[in-house]
């Protein structure tokens, strides 16, 4: 095969792969409901939907809205943690020189899945982070009480 056929192939497979995505993802936003599966015999039938539920609490108005304000604090934090812990696994990764037997493709998927954990660890963090700047915010501010 020469090298002009690979590339046209090559474009031929992310054509489909885009196209794919692309269909499956307007499948899955679409407001149809899926395919009708015919009740089993002597099966219940569906209950009616229950309207939604109001909302329990009023929110004040004189008190900023909860989370107002920490989506910076939120990202700083997660984004602090995606850095620092990239700048220690990669060059741990590929400066230690007690892994360079190892090849490199094993090396790159061992990055790749420790910044998997990573992601998760940087979005309980930012989570975290929220909902302490959120107690901080419901200090004696209030001038009702």
């Amino acid at each position: 095969m020469e090298h002009a056929q690979r590339f046209i192939l090559l474009a031929l497979a992310i054509g489909w792969t885009i196209f794919r995505l692309v269909r499956y993802g307007r499948v899955a936003n679409s407001k149809r409901t899926g395919p009708a599966v015919p009740a089993a015999v002597g099966a219940q039938s569906p209950r009616p939907a229950e309207p939604p539920a109001a909302p329990a609490t009023v929110q004040s108005p004189i008190e900023p809205a909860s989370g107002t304000g920490s989506g910076l604090a939120r990202f700083l934090v997660a984004a602090g943690i995606l850095v620092a812990g990239n700048a220690a696994i990669w060059p741990v990764l590929f400066l230690l020189p007690a892994l360079e037997a190892v090849p490199t493709v094993w090396r790159l998927t061992a990055g790749v899945l420790a910044n998997l954990f990573l992601i998760r660890v940087a979005g309980n963090a930012a989570a975290r982070a929220g909902s302490v700047l959120r107690q901080s915010k419901d200090d004696d501010r209030n001038p009702i009480k």
